[in-house]
């Protein structure tokens, strides 16, 4: 009986939140991508801009993460259920990415750029659990 009063859609509140968290989250990663531009572009040479240069790009990831925690906290419990386990995953797929390339340097294998595999198998692991489990879009 009651499942005949519950909406289907999202509320005014909800698609707002949603919105501004969007945007939110594309301007800081836009940020990122430029800090990141700027210290290929000028992160190598010898001046004392160079720390300004590579400490940038880890401000922006900051607000990113900061942005994440405030967006998980705004969700109800159910969209929590929903979201976590595709967070699990994709921590436990990225550490092991990480424990993977280090034995592989440890071995002697070159792994240039080791981060981004490891970002990027995290990223990709926690996109395709909340597409099996239909999390929620954030």
């Amino acid at each position: 009986m009651t499942r005949d009063l519950d909406s289907v859609k999202e509320s005014p509140t909800e698609l707002r939140r949603r919105r501004a968290f969007r945007v939110r989250l594309w301007i800081a990663t836009g940020c990122y991508l430029i800090a990141s531009f700027v210290l290929y572009q000028w992160g190598h040479t010898d001046s004392p801009w160079r720390v300004v240069w590579a400490l940038l790009p880890v401000l922006f990831m900051a607000w990113v993460v900061i942005l994440i925690v405030l967006r998980v906290r705004q969700l109800d419990e159910y969209q929590l259920k929903l979201f976590f386990p595709g967070l699990a995953v994709g921590f436990t797929v990225s550490m092991f990415a990480a424990v993977t390339i280090g034995t592989l340097s440890a071995a002697g294998f070159t792994v240039p750029n080791a981060g981004w595999p490891v970002a990027l198998i995290g990223i990709v692991s926690w996109e395709v659990t909340n597409l099996l489990v239909k999390a929620p879009v954030a």
